[in-house]
């Protein structure tokens, strides 16, 4: 039996999640769920109470939320270094970047997609998608100042915060104009944590999970 369960939707953010999980090594199997259905995969309930991915379910039990999901496994495979130690002088700032990532960066992101969450009619949510990317500009700002010396959150190596941001920038569409290039910094960020071998193993996952949806739905 695997070590971790992890409930997963294809191009979500149960990549982050997932990209973890092979980034240490860990033993695991995808359970691959259908969001926004009536009818919920009764496993994937049981663990999020929401029916939001990521959700894992390892050897205490089920966690859910992205950075929480994704700072569990980095703790429990300490020796895959994705953690700043709770006695070292940055830890505080490790702590910093996946509460902002997960409180600041990704409500408006969601926005972005479904803004129908918080309004029905058109003309509302296309405003609330302007008023968001605006605050995305400045979000992306303080991202690429914090990413000058990188190409990592804390240099050559990634730790957790880097796979929760860039699981993320691979959506063009959450970019002012749908445009990273604007930003060299988090533009080096993604281009390097893509060239990681865990990333191009989820990626292909959740390619292939994608194209077998839409065979089943041709």
């Amino acid at each position: 039996m695997a070590q971790y369960t992890l409930y997963c939707a294809p191009n979500t953010y149960a990549m982050c999640a997932h990209a973890v999980l092979e980034e240490v090594g860990a033993d695991y199997t995808i359970h691959w769920v259908e969001l926004f259905t009536d009818t919920p995969d009764p496993a994937f309930l049981a663990a999020s109470p929401h029916c939001r991915t990521p959700a894992l379910l390892g050897p205490d039990g089920t966690v859910f939320e992205t950075g929480a999901v994704a700072l569990y496994i980095a703790e429990r495979h300490p020796g895959a270094g994705l953690v700043i130690p709770p006695d070292a002088p940055r830890r505080g700032t490790f702590l910093q970047w996946i509460h902002y990532l997960a409180s600041t960066l990704q409500p408006d992101v969601i926005i972005q997609y479904h803004p129908e969450f918080y309004h029905s009619g058109p003309e509302l949510q296309d405003a609330l998608k302007d008023a968001s990317m605006q605050r995305l500009s400045r979000v992306f700002a303080t991202l690429e100042a914090a990413l000058s010396e990188g190409p990592f959150f804390f240099g050559a190596n990634p730790t957790v915060p880097d796979f929760i941001l860039g699981t993320q920038t691979l959506w063009d569409v959450i970019f002012p104009g749908g445009d990273i290039s604007r930003y060299p910094n988090i533009t080096r960020h993604r281009e390097a944590l893509c060239q990681r071998s865990s990333v191009v193993n989820m990626l292909a996952q959740h390619h292939a999970e994608t194209a077998l949806r839409s065979g089943s739905n041709a």
